[in-house]
């Protein structure tokens, strides 16, 4: 059975919560939105459950990587049936404190399973696009030559 528009919605809801949690540096939360044996996917590694997961985003979060930093995802596509679905989205992080710039964007692939407490990702992989590395690798170059 197709997933119906509601699941779509649940899911579409539960991707943007998830960076609600993200920006508001609300850690317990954040991570609730994965199942108990859930793995967080990106550029930085892969963290497979809630501790691992929280252990990340905490160490990221005190790296000041999320300070000020406001996300917008976009470009949903949602496909599934019955309690399992795949999540295609686009991610762009603004900084919204400091002279409003994009700090970095990237791509969101989940699978996301219906729970007896709603839909919760089993994975959701992030992948930067390049450009952010780019960016880092021609400032500091442009650092250590002494402009």
């Amino acid at each position: 059975m197709p997933l119906s528009v509601d699941d779509k919605l649940a899911i579409q809801e539960l991707s943007n919560t998830h960076v609600k949690y993200l920006d508001a540096h609300d850690v317990e939360a954040w991570a609730n939105c994965w199942l108990p044996d859930g793995k967080f996917i990106a550029t930085y590694g892969t963290f497979t459950g809630h501790e691992a997961i929280k252990e990340f985003i905490r160490g990221h979060i005190a790296a000041g990587k999320e300070d000020g930093a406001r996300h917008v995802l976009s470009n949903y596509v949602i496909e599934g049936d019955g309690d399992r679905a795949t999540v295609y989205s686009l991610v762009v992080k603004i900084q919204v404190e400091k002279a409003p710039h994009i700090i970095a964007s990237g791509v969101y692939n989940d699978v996301a399973v219906r729970t007896a407490d709603g839909w919760k990702f089993e994975s959701r992989q992030l992948d930067v696009d390049n450009g952010v590395f780019a960016a880092a690798a021609a400032a500091e170059q442009n650092g250590s030559s002494g402009r």
